[in-house]
């Protein structure tokens, strides 16, 4: 009889804390959630305000649910038309088992390995913050126009494949439409940006990748304008990343984005695009011991070692990669530091562009805020953070 009183209890226990949840939800909704107006065009839209954009019946998030573009009108418009082009991060599938497991929260009550954002969060508006960030003085891109293409494929913003899986005796889907979805963001652009001076595309993590996937489009698509092209936090080296890309996410990388997929993925496309495009400036950054890079590049690679084991091996090859790029095109510069360096655990923080880390994170007296302005406002370049170079 105790063992049921237990069991019962306990039950009781997660339907309080699941009406908990419900409910605190629901207040942040009301009350906190920042949400976007939705003017579809782009001239009305107010200054330094979101807005919400859908693209049509082309595009879609990974589960099925709609997809949207955010963008934002810059203060000056008319006397400068400088645009920041953001693909958002979130996370990757590879094989059903990851794909089974998206981010969500009955997967995280459930205590499940999440890999990836299968929709766009209803909070999103509330995780863009450092570069992304309207009415902040520090933010010195602050004043541009903006396009954010949030990421809810799981496939680096190039996908365009649909898988099934089995979970529990049913039969579900995944869309990796990464690719339809950023071509219809790419079209909106092309009608709405008007004569662009200066294009900035950036990416922080999965979209750090895609940032720098589809720069060469961009580039060909609006070609007076000048090009700078940044990647926060993408480092991952596999010898899967070619079935990965091709046979499961169908993103046909050869065809697609001329390049072929290698183990060192974003070094590959980094030196395919500074080679054909060597106009483009390409900024990249990384932290020392990227606590979800190693971990999500250890899963790849089936190594059973722990973080801390891991670690060196994965810095090793992210400096090794940098100082090749940086060797080898003059239009290459890196930002690497150990800012937020735990003790503990002897790793450093996941992504620096989208949160107070943009403008605090610091290394050889310069914030990553300042490093990125010099380089797009007045083409002052410098590699930052050569002494961690073997």
């Amino acid at each position: 009889m105790k063992k049921k009183k237990t069991i019962r209890t306990s039950g009781i226990c997660v339907a309080v804390l699941l009406a908990t949840i419900s409910l605190l939800t629901g207040a942040v909704w009301l009350f906190v959630i920042e949400r976007p107006t939705r003017i579809s065009d782009f001239l009305q839209t107010q200054t330094d305000k979101w807005n919400r954009i859908d693209l049509g019946n082309t595009v879609t998030s990974a589960d099925g649910s709609e997809y949207y573009v955010l963008t934002k009108k810059g203060q000056n418009p008319e006397e400068e038309n400088n645009w920041i082009i953001y693909f958002s991060g979130g996370g990757m599938n590879w094989d059903e088992n990851s794909t089974a497991n998206p981010i969500n929260l009955a997967n995280i009550l459930k205590g499940e390995g999440l890999t990836y954002f299968s929709s766009i969060p209803f909070y999103k508006l509330n995780t863009m913050k450092g570069i992304l960030e309207e009415g902040n003085d520090k933010n010195p891109f602050g004043d541009w126009n903006y396009l954010y293409i949030p990421y809810a494929t799981g496939d680096f913003h190039i996908g365009n494949n649909l898988v099934e899986y089995e979970r529990k005796g049913k039969t579900y889907k995944s869309f990796h439409n990464g690719r339809n979805n950023v071509l219809a963001a790419l079209e909106w652009f092309q009608r709405n940006a008007g004569t662009p001076d200066k294009i900035f595309v950036c990416g922080e993590s999965a979209g750090g990748f895609g940032a720098a996937f589809w720069t060469p489009y961009i580039a060909e698509s609006v070609p007076e304008a000048r090009i700078y092209e940044y990647t926060d936090s993408s480092y991952i080296q596999t010898d899967k990343w070619e079935y990965i890309m091709d046979s499961y996410w169908n993103a046909e990388v050869e065809d697609n984005f001329h390049f072929r997929p290698e183990a060192d993925i974003i070094k590959a496309v980094f030196q395919a695009n500074a080679e054909k495009h060597p106009d483009i400036t390409y900024l990249q950054s990384n932290t020392l011991y990227d606590n979800l890079l190693l971990n999500f590049q250890k899963r790849l690679n089936d190594e059973k070692v722990t973080d801390l084991e891991y670690k060196d091996i994965w810095s090793t090859q992210m400096l090794a990669s940098a100082a090749a790029l940086s060797e080898n095109f003059s239009n290459y510069h890196y930002f690497i530091t150990d800012y937020g360096l735990d003790e503990k655990t002897g790793t450093t923080p996941h992504t620096l562009s989208a949160s107070k880390d943009f403008y605090e994170s610091k290394e050889d007296g310069i914030s990553l805020s300042e490093w990125l302005y010099q380089a797009v406002e007045f083409e002052a370049y410098r590699n930052v953070g050569s002494r961690f170079m073997r």
